[in-house]
């Protein structure tokens, strides 16, 4: 037979899993976050501060000079000099179960948020990234900025606070006072988990009012700086900055940003937050106590890695011995879906599976997913014997259109004989024997793509387990069995140090992997079980169909062992469909056992004919009519009087 004959013939059967692997491998390599590869990563490098201004380190700075108009342009009236060294007292200590914060009095910022993830505390991920500068030159989160004032600017940052701790050790005031103002800083764990309240407070202390920001400008920034740390930047999905306002959520990835783009305000936003893999802190503005006081602004510039995003509050006017206080909540802590919605309502919507609104109904059929796995978790608290309940789930919601499916592809195997007779008949003719082809389906009630199309079913639900499963929370470090230790990362059964030499293939094999191959062997088994029609008698398809699960499980070599735990399951049970439809009785698909296929008619013949029929029956029943009268008439005795006479 000629090869390209049979070529031509083959690629309807192949098409469906030929675009399935097609768009799996486009999918894992250029629409999602792979994880990072190279050598294992280190203690982070020091933090550039480019967007906050170099503390000011004169005694004598001129913005000491006394203040006689009625804003800030002109300074802070006996700021104090930033100091030559650190003392030890300057930092300060609140903790309970779920936060260990240390402050700096250097600028009453924060200087390490460790998130304690499990009751021994054996599980903390430390969120501050690590500065090998001292207190007075680092820039840490929660400062001050004056953007509208440059004389004023992040110097407070760089001052240091006399500190007052409350004897529970939840709670921390920090005063930066001057004979003409003073402002106030104050940091107060909550009972809420991962939640801590937090206020600035600035007072007047002049004889006239002081106006702080311009119309377009704010007052000042309370800001998240230079970046939110944690380990599982190393997974390759990048941080995502999450604006919240009009109950609407605003996402921007942070790597698409550059230092030099203006800085990103979002008026009356009702929360901020930066969000990476598994951990999330976020910034919410409280109402002021200020008679009219406008809502904050979200705020971010930078880029990644040296990011200033936080609540930009508008123009504040403060009278002659008077104060403003404006009050935060900050969450810190995991992106956990509980802990979200506690903090306060509608945190829980920052996570988010797929950034682009295109993708909006893919996010929902994922947190939806997620929802499932929670729920079997509830039942058995293992995430592995969720994915496998959920697998099953799947399996059961799709087995009629699979049954029907297989039978499909029964009958193209019992139309194999018939098919290679026509190829034959019509081998110099392409176009006739597409069209014999086409018309031996139609006519014996075969879909000779019907095969393919639980396999298309099936990928809006792998792509999104792909992406729920390797950043959801729930699943981090999550363990299944054996050597399966973390659902969210590949299933790594030894080391084997020795291929990191391998030019470009190094990083990929230095682990072995065993759930893909599995899954291999589970797709050639299943081939085996019910075998593609024409593969024996075509070499080209019976090769790619060998070929196609080793290509399968090299693309998902890396992918979360969760995900290869659902395919390999889910193969399985396809095993058990195929080998029961294979006890069921063959489907006959002889001519003389089939109907004839029904022509559709144009709806003009159709109405026509429809008009016909009608019209007969009517002239039926009326001969039928004029039938029984007559009849009756004739039975009438004829010496019976006529009622009609008179």
């Amino acid at each position: 037979m000629d090869d390209n004959q049979d070529k031509g013939l083959m690629k309807n059967q192949m098409l469906g899993i030929i675009l399935m692997t097609v768009l799996i491998f486009i999918w894992l390599n250029y629409f999602t976050q792979r994880p990072a590869v190279g050598p294992e990563p280190g203690p982070p490098e020091a933090p550039t501060a480019s967007a906050p201004a170099e503390p000011d380190r004169d005694t004598s700075p001129s913005a000491s000079a006394p203040v006689s108009g009625a804003d800030a342009a002109s300074g802070w009236p006996g700021l104090p000099p930033v100091p030559e060294s650190v003392l030890p007292d300057d930092e300060i200590t609140l903790e309970n179960d779920r936060l260990r914060l240390v402050f700096t009095r250097i600028g009453a910022r924060l200087k390490r948020a460790e998130v304690i993830l499990d009751k021994e505390a054996n599980d903390v991920v430390e969120l501050v990234p690590h500065s090998d500068k001292p207190d007075t030159e680092s820039v840490y989160p929660l400062g001050l900025w004056f953007p509208a004032h440059e004389e004023l600017g992040d110097r407070l940052n760089y001052r240091r606070f006399d500190a007052s701790i409350d004897p529970s050790g939840h709670a921390v005031t920090f005063t930066l006072a001057t004979p003409a103002l003073a402002v106030t800083k104050s940091f107060a764990l909550t009972d809420t988990p991962f939640l801590m309240d937090a206020s600035v407070r600035i007072e007047n202390r002049e004889s006239a009012g002081r106006r702080f920001g311009l119309d377009q400008t704010p007052a000042y920034l309370f800001a998240w700086a230079p970046d939110v740390d944690s380990p599982d930047k190393t997974k390759g999905v990048g941080q995502t900055i999450v604006v919240r306002s009009e109950n609407h959520n605003e996402y921007q990835d942070t790597r698409k940003l550059k230092a030099a783009n203006p800085p990103r305000t979002v008026p009356g936003a009702e929360w901020l937050a930066v969000r990476g893999a598994y951990f999330i802190v976020a910034l919410k503005h409280l109402a002021g106590d200020v008679p009219g006081a406008q809502p904050g602004s979200a705020y971010y510039k930078g880029a990644a890695g040296d990011l200033t995003a936080g609540i930009a509050v508008p123009r504040v006017e403060i009278p002659a011995n008077a104060a403003d206080t404006q009050a935060f909540h900050v969450y810190i802590g995991p992106s956990r879906l509980e802990s979200l919605a506690a903090a306060w309502p509608t945190l829980d919507t920052a996570p988010r599976f797929f950034l682009s609104d295109t993708w909006a109904f893919m996010d929902k059929f994922a947190k939806f997913l997620l929802r499932l796995l929670n729920l079997f978790y509830s039942w058995i608290p293992n995430y592995g014997v969720a994915i496998i309940l959920l697998t099953v789930l799947v399996r059961l919601a799709m087995f009629p259109l699979t049954v029907k499916s297989m039978k499909s592809m029964k009958k193209m195997q019992q139309l194999a004989p018939e098919i290679e007779k026509l190829r034959e008949k019509y081998k110099e003719d392409q176009q006739e024997l597409n069209k014999r082809m086409m018309e031996m389906y139609r006519e014996r009630g075969v879909n000779p793509v019907g095969g393919c199309l639980p396999l298309f079913l099936q990928m809006p639900i792998f792509i999104a387990l792909y992406r729920m499963l390797w950043s959801a929370y729930e699943l981090r470090g999550a363990p299944f069995m054996l050597w399966i230790t973390d659902l969210s990362q590949p299933d790594h059964l030894f080391h084997v140090p020795a291929l990191t030499a391998l030019p470009f293939v190094g990083q990929h094999l230095e682990y072995l992997n065993l759930l893909p191959v599995l899954m291999a062997l589970a797709m050639l088994v299943s081939q085996k079980v019910l075998p593609q029609p024409g593969a024996a008698a075509n070499p080209q398809q019976k090769t790619m169909m060998t070929i196609m699960p080793v290509f399968f499980a090299v693309v998902c070599y890396r992918v979360a062992s969760g995900l290869n735990l659902y395919i390999l399951v889910s193969t399985l049970l396809g095993i058990v469909q195929q080998t029961f439809t294979r006890m069921q009785k063959d489907v006959d698909v002889t001519p003389d056992k089939l109907k004839a296929p029904r022509k559709r008619q144009h709806f003009y013949k159709a109405a026509q004919e429809r008009k016909r029929r009608i019209a007969k029956e009517a002239e039926a029943a009326a001969r039928k009519s004029r039938a029984t009268r007559l009849m009756g008439a004739e039975k009438e005795p004829k010496n019976a009087p006529r009622t009609d006479e008179r």
